[in-house]
């Protein structure tokens, strides 16, 4: 139990307070496309970027879980590190000398650690009918997050915080043809539970003197909330905007629109994000996205995501998908700052 215990905390060590907010699920193809898919909304993400592109007539979907671990470099290289260790860290942590156990985490994964970093899992399943002119699904999803800070002075300063949640959904969506035009509208409503602050520790001292800090806090606190949905379609043109967290601060609404270009093989999107939130900068607000079919069991992805670059690719062997690339994680209102290069790899069915 100790040797886990060592390797989550190694993974997850050192937080600041959180910037990511859960309520809102990324999937690995949108994150790969700089999160571009308002108006493109062609597929199951459609569920959580705009449901009125549920209407799609695919007929009845079933998404078996799917898991997908995202991390920061240096999370990545302290993880890789740790699991070529794990008899070497037993046996540190068997001496039960906290001195020990310190300078050996402290001269073996602070560099790899030090700044910050952050962590995501997530899984999901879903099941419903798309149809041309009507959609109803229903979703699960899960994620934790966890972020960490390790300073480079002399005495590093250590801190970690962890948290999770889980959603059920249900969404549905009605679309009506118009001549050569298709109007399509849509909404989502989730249902869940927040775990805020799972490990909350300030510094690395502290677990050294009181080992029960390390104890998980479970409290957990209901939360609910909606996104509505509508999309344009003409020809293989596209123009969608959507409302998430509906039941939120009316006063200051998150808005967002894109426009699509989707073909068979190929599908290009511009989002524009946060349109009532004066605090973001033009191009903080800027999403642009390419989605590519070169075969029919690879994709290819590509984006820029407020100022920087995104990418990824997707096999499918037979029932199987496994995937991989990078995206951003966004803090800040301007382009190009406060942000964090993150790395994906995931499978699913």
């Amino acid at each position: 139990m100790k040797k886990w215990i060592i390797l989550w905390m190694i993974l997850s060590i050192a937080a600041v307070a959180f910037s990511v907010d859960l309520s809102l699920y990324n999937s690995f193809e949108t994150l790969f496309m700089g999160e571009t898919f308002t108006g493109i909304s062609d597929d199951i993400n459609a569920l959580y970027y705009n449901p009125a592109g549920l209407s799609n007539g695919k007929g009845f979907v079933l998404g078996l879980p799917d898991l997908n671990v995202n991390m920061s470099y240096g999370m990545a290289s302290a993880t890789v590190k740790a699991l070529t260790h794990l008899n070497e860290i037993e046996e540190v942590l068997n001496s039960g000398n906290n001195v020990k156990i310190a300078n050996y985490l402290l001269s073996n994964y602070s560099k790899a650690l030090s700044g910050r970093n952050d962590m995501i899992f997530r899984s999901d399943i879903y099941t419903g009918f798309e149809g041309k002119s009507f959609a109803l699904v229903a979703a699960a999803m899960g994620q934790v997050y966890a972020n960490s800070f390790v300073s480079n002075d002399i005495v590093p300063f250590i801190s970690l915080h962890a948290k999770a949640a889980g959603y059920v959904e249900g969404a549905g969506a009605l679309a009506f043809n118009i001549h050569n035009v298709k109007l399509g509208v849509g909404g989502t409503y989730r249902y869940g539970y927040v775990m805020p602050s799972i490990y909350s520790i300030d510094n690395l001292s502290i677990l050294l003197v009181n080992s029960s800090t390390f104890d998980p806090d479970m409290s957990h606190e209901a939360t609910s909330n909606a996104d509505m949905g509508v999309k344009i379609s003409w020809g293989k043109w596209n123009i969608g905007g959507i409302w998430h967290n509906v039941m939120s601060d009316p006063d200051l609404p998150d808005m967002r629109i894109g426009v699509g270009f989707v073909t068979k093989t190929l599908a290009v999107g511009v989002d524009f994000e946060k349109l009532f939130d004066d605090d973001y900068s033009v191009y903080r607000r800027i999403h642009f996205g390419v989605r590519y079919l070169p075969f029919d069991f690879l994709r290819l992805y590509g984006g820029i995501s407020a100022g920087w670059f995104t990418g990824g690719l997707e096999m499918r062997l037979g029932p199987l998908k496994f995937y991989g690339g990078t995206y951003v994680l966004n803090y800040g209102h301007h382009a190009g700052y406060d942000s964090q290069r993150m790395y994906t790899i995931g499978f699913g069915i």
